[in-house]
């Protein structure tokens, strides 16, 4: 996933081209920075604020799955909180809509079932 791996790279300028003008980023109530992020600024945004709180942060991807027009891609997050120093792993699943190569909308999920769930609802 070209997206991920710009991510992982620190290179905002590349992830950035792959997003489409609108994009929408949902992250749901319960998450770190939950709600939902319009447009390229407001993923900026998004992405800004999640960067503050970790030194370290990257994203493993698992195998993607293609269903119903979305692409779900399991996921490991590792990080280190800024302050505090604690590591973490956690899983996650991203449903991701792309539109002309662009990415149109992302939403993080707990877990893969519930992208499926999500995905088979829209």
């Amino acid at each position: 996933m070209t997206s991920i791996d710009a991510y992982n790279r620190g290179d905002r300028a590349a992830l950035l081209a792959l997003v489409a003008d609108d994009v929408v980023f949902e992250v749901p109530i319960g998450m770190a920075n939950a709600g939902t992020y319009r447009g390229r600024e407001g993923f900026s945004r998004m992405a800004a604020g999640w960067e503050e709180a970790w030194d370290e942060f990257r994203i493993e991807i698992e195998d993607p799955i293609e269903y119903r027009g979305a692409v779900i891609v399991p996921v490991t997050q590792h990080g280190r909180g800024r302050g505090s120093g604690v590591e973490i792993q956690m899983q996650a699943a991203y449903l991701m809509r792309f539109s002309d190569g662009l990415l149109q909308h992302l939403r993080i999920c707990q877990s893969k079932d519930e992208a499926l769930r999500e995905a088979g609802s829209r």
